[in-house]
């Protein structure tokens, strides 16, 4: 299902599925505010039936940085780091998907095809080869 792929073009594919998520996200975002019962509920501070703080603005926030991060992360650093960031923050994402529970069909969709995007994410990190075994070293290097 999952070809083999080189260590360094791993961390390309999986910054671009982060970026994907974050499109599918901002698009579930937009689609909802545009909505006037979303925005009176915004301002009535209730929103699908829970509570609208700023500490839970703050949270999202924060949650929003750390995936914009992750998708930069998953080029610039070590194969190593970068499949181990992958590990750790793939389900944190999974679970803030449905976090509030989705009222609309689109929302379903939307939170679906956002939670494979994970899921892909997070199957490809846990295959990623990150140090080359000894058996499989092919080309010999002699110092000049």
């Amino acid at each position: 299902m999952f070809k083999r792929q080189d260590p360094i073009t791993t961390g390309d594919t999986i910054s671009r599925l982060w970026v994907f998520t974050l499109f599918i996200m901002a698009f579930r975002d937009i689609h909802e505010m545009a909505t006037a019962s979303t925005i009176q509920g915004i301002l009535d501070g209730v929103y699908e039936g829970n509570p609208v703080t700023d500490a839970g603005l703050f949270f999202g926030g924060v949650a929003l940085i750390v995936l914009l991060a992750t998708s930069q992360l998953s080029v610039l650093l070590k194969p190593y780091a970068a499949r181990r960031l992958n590990l750790a923050v793939a389900p944190i994402a999974l679970g803030g998907i449905f976090y509030l529970v989705p009222n609309d069909p689109d929302d379903y969709l939307l939170g679906g095809v956002s939670a494979i995007a994970i899921l892909t994410i997070f199957v490809t990190s846990w295959f990623w080869q990150t140090t080359a075994k000894a058996g499989s070293m092919r080309e010999v290097r002699y110092a000049a």
